[in-house]
């Protein structure tokens, strides 16, 4: 849909090169209907800044049309011209299929455009301002700008063409825009910023756990790695297994395997049933895998999993009825007929969609692999940092960070990566605001301290979100509490938040016009 939008859009500007002059000066139905209002037009700096409003009346955009507002600056006398982003008008029918197109691509929004309106009514009365800035160039000093109106069709002919003045000509001092107060861009600052050492981890266990659902033949337990899904399920328990093992100096000390049963039948037959296909499970892992004698290799099975299905129930949005059938969880017991109520209760046809629907959901095996890696070189945890991050600790990945230079992507990529790894740790999450900060992505910086705003390592962090924020009162208060605790970088902070607020100060007095 993207690509038919551009072909519409280069038909249009196709018909403006060869039919312009024919179109700006021969009957069109768009000529009184859109008119230019200037705000201000002109160079300032290196920029060309556009500010002007399209006053649309009583324009026709049947459900099928498209309305299409393009500015162009062109040098007429070279022959040079730029097009820039345009406006749409969509009709209902066109707008739908526009919007469809941008879903089917995965494109949140059309960077490719100014902006998009629906024509909710056949006869359009819209203001739409347009505002953007570009990088001026010489050739642009005897340059006009223009406002092309095509009326395209779906099938991207041209229904009606014409154009209009929006400045006749950008020269002359009358034309450079003299701004009326800078917004302070805290961009411009390189603040400081402290990375905390993390504690040694002395032993380094780890744990890999995860679910599989295999399928099996109804009462039986025996592996059929073809039926169905199994062999994905597998996979699984295979993948992390090879993950540890592939690391040679990993141990494993733990295999365990717990297998669940559904809720049909009775509880002796579903317990045992799930004991035996915990073990068939790890029997089949044991005929693919050698295990040290050391390793604790356990398989448990644990029978209906009543828990499971309550959590089921609670998040199911289509299950009628579900306040009935949690009380009879809650009230009935297991042996006193639980399971025959459900079946009996309103035809049977919540259980009908629960044995359809939840109950697969139950029969899984929960399996966890507990092992042990030792601490690693510098120059073995950087190979492990791209492909197994999880068997470094922090405080060897803080070691791998520091021998690059402050600040470069290789830097910043490590504390990132930290944070990822271990989502609920500290010194983690505010070394990574750190690093997000030197990126000046300071959005991201501020949704990892986010947890820490009552922790002393983290308010020089917090200050520098405040300060890019222009919060100055903020700003001021974690910077104090950071410099209170001996922080450093707090102190060169400060230097950077006095040039701000008067930055700011100007920002605001000029704006007013005093």
């Amino acid at each position: 849909m993207l690509l038919k939008n551009t072909r519409i859009i280069s038909v249009c500007l196709f018909l403006f090169l060869f039919t312009g002059v024919q179109n700006i000066f021969g009957q069109s139905r768009l000529h009184n209907s859109i008119q230019i209002k200037k705000n201000e037009l002109g160079k300032m700096g290196d920029k060309l800044v556009m500010d002007f409003d399209i006053l649309i009346h009583n324009v026709h955009v049947s459900a099928n049309n498209r309305l299409i507002l393009t500015p162009i600056i062109r040098d007429t006398i070279d022959g040079k011209q730029q097009i820039l982003p345009a406006s749409l008008i969509n009709g209902k029918t066109r707008d739908k299929l526009y919007k469809r197109g941008l879903i089917l691509t995965g494109i949140e929004k059309d960077l490719t455009v100014h902006s998009v309106f629906r024509a909710d009514k056949k006869d359009v009365d819209k203001v739409i301002s347009y505002r953007t800035s570009i990088t001026y160039e010489p050739w642009m000093k005897d340059a006009s700008v223009y406002l092309s109106a095509d009326l395209c069709g779906c099938d991207g002919s041209a229904k009606d063409y014409t154009e209009y003045f929006v400045a006749n000509g950008i020269t002359g001092p009358e034309k450079i825009v003299k701004p009326k107060g800078i917004k302070p861009d805290f961009s411009i600052y390189t603040p400081h910023v402290a990375f905390i050492a993390p504690p040694r981890e002395e032993k380094k266990e780890r744990s890999s756990v995860g679910e599989a659902y295999l399928i099996f033949e109804q009462g039986k337990w025996s592996i059929s790695p073809d039926m169905y899904n199994n062999r994905t399920e597998l996979a699984k328990i295979e993948q992390s297994l090879d993950y540890i093992r592939e690391e040679p100096t990993a141990r494993i000390t733990k295999l365990h395997i717990k297998a669940y049963a559904s809720i049909e039948g009775s509880y002796e037959t579903n317990l045992t049933l799930s004991q035996k296909r915990a073990k068939s499970l790890l029997d089949y892992i044991g005929k693919a895998y050698t295990f040290s004698k050391e390793t604790s290799i356990l398989s448990e099975g644990l029978g209906e999993d009543w828990t499971r299905l309550t959590e089921l129930i609670e998040k199911d949005t289509k299950l009628d009825d579900k306040e009935q059938i949690l009380n009879i969880i809650h009230t009935v017991g297991i042996y006193d007929g639980r399971e025959k109520k459900l079946m009996d209760m309103n035809g049977g046809r919540p259980y009908k969609y629960m044995l359809e629907t939840l109950f697969p959901l139950l029969r899984r095996t929960d399996y966890k692999i507990e092992y042990y890696v030792p601490s690693f070189t510098i120059e073995r945890g950087k190979q492990l940092l791209n492909s197994k991050p999880g068997m470094l600790s922090l405080d060897e990945m803080f070691r791998i960070a520091n021998t690059y230079e402050k600040g470069s992507d290789a830097f910043n990529n490590v504390f990132k990566t930290a944070a990822a790894i271990y989502p609920s740790d500290k010194i983690a999450s505010i070394n990574a605001a750190s690093a997000l900060i030197l990126e000046k992505d300071y959005k991201a910086a501020k949704k990892q301290l986010e947890k820490y705003m009552d922790e002393p390592a983290a308010w020089n962090a917090l200050a520098i979100v405040y300060m890019s924020e222009l919060q100055i009162p903020e700003a001021e208060k974690y910077l104090a509490k950071a410099k209170g605790q001996g922080v450093e970088e707090a102190v060169y902070n400060e230097g950077i938040l006095q040039k701000l607020k008067a930055a700011i100060q100007k920002y605001e007095t000029e704006g007013s016009g005093k």
